[in-house]
C-alpha cells in the first residue's frame, strides 16, 4: 500500500499554486520543512547530527553513489551555517535526514533540489546508510516527498540515477517513476563523469 505522507511545518491557510505563463505567475510550492512517512520523519539537518552523518560522505558506497561531496565534519559544519539556507532559501536544495523515531537512529539522507518556479518541476535524492538498506525506507521516502510535491503544485519530479545502480533503479521504480532516457556525463562518480538515467513521475492531471 501507498505510505501517505503527513505534512508538517506548512503554510496553513495558504493555498499552492502552480505556474501560469500567461500571467507570468510563478509556483508557490516551498520545500517542506518535515515529511513524515510512518515512523520515518525527514528533517533538516542539525549541528547535532553532524558526526553521525559525516562517514557516509567519505565513503564510497554511500556518499560516492549519492554524489555526496567527500568531505570531513568540520567541512559539514561549515555548509550547515553558511550554505544550506541560502540554497533553501533560492529553490536550489533542501537536505533532510532520516529519523527512526521509534529508536532515534539516523538512517540516511535525502533532497529536494532545482526547483523551477516556471515549470513546476523539483529533483529528488536520497542515501541510506548500508545497515537502514534492504527495508524499504528509501522507497517510502520517495512516495512521501513526491506525495507532498504533487500535493503542492509540482507537475513534475525527476531523479537521476548512474547507470549501473540498479538498487537506486529499483526505488525509484517501486515509487511509480518512469525511465525516461539518458543523460550524458552528469554525475561524478569515482573521479570523474559518467552517465545517469533519467527518472520521472508527472502528477495526474498535469497540463
Amino acid at each position: 500500500m501507498p505510505v501517505r505522507a503527513r505534512r508538517q511545518g506548512s503554510r496553513r491557510g495558504a493555498r499552492t499554486l502552480r505556474s501560469d505563463l500567461e500571467s507570468a505567475r510563478p509556483s508557490s510550492y516551498a520545500f517542506p520543512e518535515t515529511l513524515r512517512a510512518d515512523e520515518l520523519l525527514l528533517r533538516a539537518p542539525t549541528e547535532a547530527d553532524i558526526d553521525v552523518i559525516a562517514p557516509a560522505f567519505r565513503d564510497p558506497e554511500v556518499g560516492g553513489e549519492a554524489g555526496l561531496p567527500p568531505v570531513d565534519a568540520d567541512a559539514l559544519r561549515v555548509m550547515l551555517r553558511e550554505q544550506l539556507p541560502a540554497f533553501r532559501a533560492r529553490g536550489l536544495m533542501a537536505p533532510y535526514v532520516i529519523e527512526d523515531t521509534h529508536t532515534g537512529s539516523i538512517l540516511g539522507g535525502a533532497n529536494l533540489r532545482l526547483f523551477d518556479p516556471m515549470r513546476d518541476t523539483v529533483e529528488l535524492g536520497y542515501w541510506l546508510f548500508v545497515e537502514a538498506r534492504g527495508r524499504g525506507v528509501a522507497t517510502r521516502v520517495v512516495r512521501a516527498m513526491v506525495e507532498h510535491a504533487q500535493a503542492n503544485g509540482i507537475a513534475r519530479v525527476e531523479a537521476h540515477v548512474r547507470i549501473g545502480n540498479n538498487a537506486s533503479e529499483r526505488v525509484l521504480e517501486r515509487a511509480g517513476f518512469a525511465r525516461e532516457g539518458v543523460k550524458r556525463r552528469l554525475l561524478r562518480h569515482a573521479g570523474g563523469r559518467v552517465d545517469a538515467t533519467l527518472f520521472a513521475v508527472v502528477a495526474p492531471g498535469a497540463e
